[in-house]
């Protein structure tokens, strides 16, 4: 598969210089819808337009212009931060090799392939040094006049960069006030433990193959339909959830939800660990007794789609969806 590079540079590593390219390493499966005259159904235009005069703008004539407030504004020319884009717009200097776990996994942006670029020896150098150290390289660039902070980590192989916020784009969780009502908030010790079983329960190890858009693809099912005439198909409606009014029965049903569900899956234990609540609680004996008393069952279907996921897409040639 061949991509469009987005970036095109190189990686220098002490001494080393690692001619590279930089490709998306996401593609999007967004649909994408145009907006349309539902009479004549002709797409829409935007037009740049003057708020002073009404009147559209030239494209020659439109300019970037920094907000100095009061109406006034500051116009910014290329030729301006020109300069500033060639001293970086080239070259990623890897400035520290430091531990993964270090990052903070908030700071991380877009992912990009980094591809070698003419000499190949080089790049399977870092590739190779880098390859389960546990380290990723940290360095700055410039893309698009924007520069960007970049995280580089090694599969042994193949190279990928991340870009990463900066430190002070991190909004700081002690610096919102909706936070304060939890200083106020007293967690009792049973429902602590029933909260801890829950998430042993729903403990698992992370398959992405399990997790799909279901809503894109329903999406589809209905253009599908659409396309050739026919009626989507009806959904059913989504469970409603009653306001949680005792947490601890919530917790409690919640747990034995989940307990029954994980007997019935082929890789799920025979039996859970339920909380020790040390006393006669109803809670202690619900849980106890369905802990108990589950018995093997069959083994859990593969989810199925919605029923409008499910259907053939026969028109999907004509629906125009991005990349």
């Amino acid at each position: 598969m061949a991509a469009r590079p987005v970036w095109t540079g190189t990686i220098s590593f002490g001494m080393v210089s690692i001619p590279i390219r930089l490709v998306p390493a996401v593609r999007r499966k967004n649909i994408t819808f145009n907006r349309i005259d539902d009479r004549t159904l002709a797409r829409m235009r935007r037009r740049e337009v003057s708020e002073l005069t009404g009147e559209e703008v030239p494209s020659e004539h439109i300019a970037k212009g920094f907000d100095l407030g009061g109406g006034r504004y500051l116009v910014v020319t290329d030729d301006d931060l020109a300069p500033l884009a060639r001293e970086k717009s080239k070259e990623i200097e890897l400035e520290a090799f430091v531990p993964t776990e270090d990052i903070d996994p908030v700071m991380f942006d877009a992912s990009y392939l980094v591809l070698p670029d003419k000499a190949a020896k080089p790049y399977a150098l870092l590739a190779s040094a880098m390859a389960g150290g546990r380290r990723v390289a940290v360095g700055r660039f410039v893309m698009r006049q924007k520069e960007y902070l970049a995280a580089i980590r090694s599969d042994g192989t193949h190279l990928m960069l991340s870009t990463l916020v900066f430190p002070d784009e991190v909004v700081d969780a002690g610096s919102v006030e909706e936070f304060d009502t939890l200083e106020l908030v007293e967690v009792g010790e049973r429902e602590l433990a029933m909260a801890k079983s829950l998430v042993d329960a729903l403990s698992e190890s992370f398959d992405p193959t399990r997790y799909v858009d279901e809503y894109r693809l329903s999406v589809e099912a209905i253009l599908d339909r659409k396309a050739v005439g026919l009626a989507p198909l009806p959904i059913d409606a989504p469970r409603e959830r009653s306001n949680v009014i005792d947490l601890a029965a919530a917790l409690e049903a919640s747990l034995i939800e989940a307990q029954a569900a994980r007997v019935r899956h082929p890789a799920g234990p025979a039996v859970l660990s339920v909380p020790d609540l040390q006393d006669d609680s109803p809670h202690e004996t619900t849980i106890a007794k369905n802990a108990k008393t589950a018995g093997p069952a069959k083994k859990a279907a593969a989810r199925k789609p919605s029923a409008t996921a499910a259907e053939p897409s026969s028109a999907k040639a004509r629906v125009r969806k991005s990349a």
